[in-house]
């Protein structure tokens, strides 16, 4: 069983390692990870910003997401990172439906992703997110374009 629980203080090293685990990948695609991870300072950046969970199995930290509270009802997805050994086992959608019974009062969620993890495209596409628009975040960075990514919740209307 997994569940969320918001991050303390004492959990940021170790999250902090998997992220830049989880996003190695990313690192070698596009040349950076992902603006939430801060590798020089070896911490994780939002963290006090937005509601920050870690995932949690058998008393073992998995992974951890930082969730943006937005305009009339809305929530962003900043980052969701899970551990390697526990990517491609279903984990990822169980978190993710967690994530979303987190905040009942949501109307709408988006995210972004970048557009060579087809993976990622999968994972949220089967969770019912749709692609909505596409970008460069960073013009001097061409290898880089971010999916952005919606999912309305049914019988929800924005405030």
């Amino acid at each position: 069983m997994i569940r969320l629980e918001e991050i303390a203080e004492s959990d940021i090293a170790i999250l902090t390692e998997l992220a830049i685990s989880s996003f190695e990948e990313d690192k070698i695609k596009y040349g950076e990870y992902p603006p939430v991870i801060d590798v020089e300072n070896r911490t994780l950046r939002f963290v006090e910003d937005g509601f920050s969970f870690k995932f949690v199995k058998e008393n073992h930290i998995i992974g951890g997401a930082v969730v943006f509270r937005t305009a009339g009802g809305s929530y962003r997805l900043g980052c969701l990172f899970l551990s390697p050994e526990y990517q491609n086992q279903g984990y990822g959608q169980k978190i993710l439906k967690l994530l979303e019974e987190e905040f009942p009062d949501a109307h709408k969620w988006e995210l972004d992703t970048p557009h060579l993890s087809f993976r990622n495209h999968h994972f949220y596409e089967k969770a019912g997110y749709q692609k909505t628009n596409e970008y460069f975040p960073d013009i001097n960075n061409k290898k880089l374009k971010l999916f952005q990514y919606e999912k309305k919740i049914e019988g929800k209307h924005q405030c």
